[in-house]
């Protein structure tokens, strides 16, 4: 048994936590990991993956002890900060390391002592470890740095958060020399592309696939409406099939002991729980995400934990390993549009080894039960989405290069070789490289002094404003002017739009009227009435290409046996593709259909989020240019809808989108 090749200290502690069997992934991940070898380790939520990289390196702490940072462990959420904190303090406790966790919520004195007295392991998110660069104290810690650890890794693969975080390890890299790299990942659909991105240039990554027996059950179900639906759309000024989905919700939380409700959007979130304590006041539900403080948050994690919630609506706050206890149901509410989150979301049911996972997505219309049972079909299949790291994001480049700079002057040459070992920027060109450094350079962000360049006063202000890749937004913090207390924050665009005295909101749940707008904040008191519901930027996850072609394949017609749907959801889907293809032809994954409005255009094409947003782009600059007036476009993952200027003959419409090159 390979807990036999730990330290009998990790033993005792594994002992008096009932652990006494290494799961399948730990079998197979703990002697790669003691060996020394980089390790990729891809396995289903639930079951053990922290520990089968965290035991074996605790083990070599222990046995061989250092000075500093020796073990840095990433994870994408703060969230999964404090998660981390609390489970491995509990081993930190018995075996004399010390544990800490740094980010945007640490205090000045924790950063203070972290400074002066480094502890042996510290959780990070990629942004602060930028800041830590910048130290001199800090530097120096992150210099004994031996093994680190990046959490939920595919989260951050194929974003420019990633290729921020890869240039950070070359710089880790730099500062303490070679050390050992361990990703952890529930869900990846290229695995070579993650492990390649976790080791950067010239290093080997082996990839462990735990399989381990974990049923997943999941249902499509589309609740048809009720005459008492009706009665209760009026009340809660919602539609009669929206209120059949949260009567058929409410049911299947209250059939369970503990169920996680997942949604796409926060609006969503806050939409569904501000109705259900309207509905129902005594129906234990609570709402998760991360518009809410820290506070709130905290308070809905541990209240849900301690089951004195049934439900929690939550986002994707709640879709990675944070541990909130051990839910015995989920529901995802419409589409997920992608199968890792399916996985991931529904996987939180049965949080635990040879748990069965079960859950459901309510649909609430044709195209969400259509496109919910292929997604189905897709993560019973374990299909995973196509990972792509992406090429040289140029915008990463320029903020690296300042990051650097923030540190002390920096020889040119050894710039470009750093950047150079970081998997996103394998084949950065010379000529590239040198033209982002002279405009950053035009600009101020820094100076050029021969072989070396330097920091400036104004790229030290662009540094610290531009820590995070996250597209960011001014946000007003909402305060409760009764208690004093942060209750969540707004973007600016719906404050600006929206907020002035008397106006309801929609946020935790609950209704809430703005007594006062201030500068940054906006006062306000609990109301009992439907409030308005705000709009949070960033909110929509893309549909895959892959996704979008089988919806469009199941138009031409599709075997029942293939998809997970209760009868409901069938005759729904049926009866709509029947109507639809009466007298018309129906877009489909090979046909493209036109349909003709007043001074609008809607292309039906079954080509997914990203491909319909670049033709709609393509399709706008083209015609704006033909018709000499521009062309406003919008889209979703099957449609592209143009806003024309003036009555436009479908052939020319036609005609311009042939006109569009595959290799444009």
């Amino acid at each position: 048994m390979v807990f036999e090749l730990l330290d009998p200290r990790i033993l005792k502690v594994l002992e008096d936590k009932d652990i006494r069997e290494p799961t399948g992934a730990q079998s197979e991940a703990i002697p790669l990991v003691l060996a020394g070898e980089n390790v990729l380790l891809v396995a289903p939520t639930g079951i053990g993956k922290t520990e089968a990289a965290m035991l074996p390196l605790l083990h070599k702490l222990i046995t061989t002890p250092g000075k500093g940072i020796q073990l840095l462990y990433i994870t994408p959420l703060r969230a999964l900060n404090r998660d981390m904190l609390r489970r491995l303090e509990e081993f930190g406790d018995a075996l004399g390391l010390r544990v800490a966790v740094r980010h945007g919520d640490t205090s000045q004195s924790e950063r203070q002592r972290q400074s002066k007295h480094a502890p042996d392991i510290l959780i990070t998110t990629p942004e602060t470890l930028q800041v830590m660069f910048t130290g001199k104290n800090l530097r120096a810690h992150l210099s004994n740095v031996r093994f680190v650890v990046v959490d939920e890794v595919h989260e951050l693969a194929n974003d420019e958060r990633g290729a921020q975080l890869a240039v950070a390890l070359e710089r880790v890299a730099e500062l303490a020399g070679e050390f050992q790299r361990i990703g952890l990942s529930a869900t990846v659909g290229s695995h070579q592309e993650v492990a390649a991105f976790l080791g950067g240039v010239g290093r080997k990554v082996r990839i462990v696939r735990a399989s381990v027996a974990k049923e997943m059950r999941i249902t499509v179900q589309f609740p048809e409406v009720q005459e008492g639906d009706r009665d209760l759309a009026g009340t809660l000024q919602s539609d009669p099939q929206l209120i059949a989905c949260m009567r058929r919700a409410k049911e299947l939380i209250e059939g369970h002991r503990s169920t996680l409700m997942f949604v796409n959007t926060r609006d969503t979130a806050e939409a569904l729980a501000a109705r259900y304590h309207i509905w129902d006041e005594g129906f234990k539900i609570g709402v998760h995400h991360g518009s809410l403080s820290k506070e709130t948050r905290m308070e809905m994690e541990d209240d849900f934990k301690s089951e004195r919630l049934k439900g929690l609506i939550c986002t994707s706050s709640l879709e990675l390993g944070i541990d909130i206890g051990s839910s015995d149901f989920a529901i995802q509410y419409n589409s997920p549009r992608q199968v890792a989150r399916l996985v991931q979301r529904i996987g939180r049911a049965g949080h635990r080894v040879g748990r069965r996972t079960e859950g459901a997505i309510i649909a609430s219309t044709p195209d969400e039960i259509a496109e919910s049972l292929v997604v189905t079909r897709l993560a019973l299949a374990e299909r995973y989405e196509p990972l792509v790291v992406r090429k040289d994001p140029l915008t990463v480049l320029a903020n690296q290069l300042v990051a650097m700079a923030s540190a002390g002057p920096v020889p040119v040459e050894k710039a470009y070789a750093l950047v150079r070992r970081a998997y996103p920027f394998r084949e950065l060109s010379r000529q590239r490289f040198d033209a982002v450094l002279e405009q950053i350079a035009e600009i101020g962000l820094v100076f050029v002094d021969g072989d070396v360049y330097k920091r400036s006063g104004r790229g030290r202000k662009y540094f610290y404003d531009n820590i995070s890749m996250i597209p960011d937004e001014r946000t007003f913090r909402i305060r409760d002017i009764g208690t004093r207390k942060v209750v969540g924050t707004l973007d600016e665009s719906f404050v600006i739009s929206f907020a002035e005295p008397y106006a309801t909101f929609i946020t935790r749940g609950r209704s809430w009227r703005i007594v006062e707008v201030m500068d940054d904040e906006l006062l306000v008191e609990q109301v009992k009435e439907i409030g308005s519901i705000p709009s949070w930027s960033g909110e929509d996850i893309p549909v895959p290409f892959e996704v979008a072609q089988e919806v469009g394949r199941m138009r031409g017609g599709y075997d029942r046996k293939d998809y997970r749907g209760d009868a409901a959801a069938f005759k729904a889907l049926d009866d709509y593709l029947g109507e639809q293809g009466r007298g018309f032809p129906m877009p489909t994954d090979r046909r493209i259909t036109i349909e003709m409005g007043k001074r609008l255009a809607i292309l039906n094409m079954c080509f997914g989020s990203k491909v319909n947003e670049t033709i709609a782009k393509m399709l706008s600059v083209l015609l704006s240019a033909r018709l000499g007036e521009s062309v406003a476009v919008t889209t979703d993952p099957y449609r592209v809808i143009l806003d024309l200027p003036r009555d436009v003959a479908p052939a020319t419409i036609v005609e311009t989108l042939r006109s569009i090159s595959a290799s444009t």
